[in-house]
């Protein structure tokens, strides 16, 4: 007599056991359910920086549904991302975990300090082969055409940010864990959960996963910090439209969440720094949160302007820093 298989370590899968059979799935982070603390009246965080020991943040939850397919094709893993990508370092240092070897088109991005320590730490992992653009609007020419030639040769294109029907599942669980959290620490649910609004991946995961959980009236604030033309309506139906499907066939009947676009705090633009994104910066050093400038002190920024105007807010901590591994490697 057959064995029982144990349902893998995820929320999503608790919810959703019949998923476990018709997805990829790879565990890599092994810090999950991340700690949700509570730092003010009515302000909560869920610590992704907390995901992995080996580096963590928002990436790893949706290279575990990625990854398994580079690893079953075995040739070369293919993605892309600025200088200073957080998504690119995340995915070569995933894969070379999985033994993977990674090809990362890059393009420039206004050079910070921090942009700087994230560039070297990725240009000292042994596993990974650099092809560079000139500019951001260049990189899908070069993306589409590495593509082809990394599939010829039997490997994988992960997309930026891992952000794929697939990739997103990682954050429908990631909500189902902060569900989790509230019931059992006895809170009431939040008015906001504000995330960084990059690839569009975690926000869309998570607006998805509040409706499988049943947090109905729950908003996930999705912060700009990128051009509108990847951070766009369009863009995250078609990326919610596609996890519907899987999640369809794992059982559940699709719904579509609550989910607004905060523009009021990109700036310059990508990567550039602004000054509410520094004084956010400030404030979370005050209470324990390592922020960058790119995606998460400006998602602070509008976290802490909710919150001071008198709304239940959740804050997710997707950068890898404020753990020893993330300040180590970057």
């Amino acid at each position: 007599m057959a064995e029982d298989v144990a349902t893998p370590p995820r929320a999503l899968f608790e919810r959703l056991p019949r998923l476990v059979d018709l997805v990829p799935w790879v565990e890599l982070a092994d810090g999950l359910p991340t700690p949700v603390e509570q730092i003010d009246d009515r302000f909560y965080v869920q610590r992704d920086n907390a995901t992995d020991s080996h580096y963590g943040g928002n990436k790893v939850r949706k290279l575990e549904f990625v990854l398994p397919i580079a690893l079953r094709k075995g040739g070369p893993v293919l993605t892309a991302g600025a200088i200073g990508s957080h998504h690119v370092y995340a995915t070569a240092m995933h894969a070379a975990r999985l033994g993977l070897e990674v090809e990362a088109v890059r393009y420039p991005q206004p050079e910070t300090v921090h942009v700087q320590a994230v560039d070297a730490a990725l240009r000292a992992l042994p596993n990974v082969r650099h092809t560079m653009v000139p500019h951001r609007y260049a990189m899908p020419a070069m993306l589409i055409a590495r593509r082809a030639a990394i599939e010829r040769a039997g490997g994988y294109a992960v997309l930026p940010g891992a952000t794929s029907p697939l990739g997103v599942l990682g954050y429908v669980s990631a909500a189902l864990e902060l569900i989790d959290a509230f019931a059992e620490a006895g809170w009431l649910p939040p008015d906001d959960v504000v995330v960084a609004l990059g690839s569009g991946g975690s926000a869309t995961g998570l607006t998805i996963g509040f409706q499988l959980g049943g947090w109905r009236r729950t908003k996930v604030v999705a912060v700009r910090v990128a051009d509108a033309v990847v951070t766009n309506r369009a863009l995250l139906a078609t990326h919610a439209v596609g996890t519907f499907a899987l999640l369809g066939m794992g059982g559940w009947r699709p719904r579509h969440g609550n989910i607004a676009i905060d523009r009021g705090y990109l700036g310059a633009g990508y990567g550039h720094p602004t000054d509410a994104g520094e004084a956010a910066t400030g404030e979370g050093a005050r209470l324990g949160l390592v922020l960058e400038p790119t995606y998460t002190a400006k998602a602070f920024a509008s976290a802490l302007d909710r919150w001071r105007a008198g709304r239940r807010v959740v804050f997710v901590q997707t950068f890898a820093g404020g753990t020893d591994v993330g300040n180590e490697a970057l």
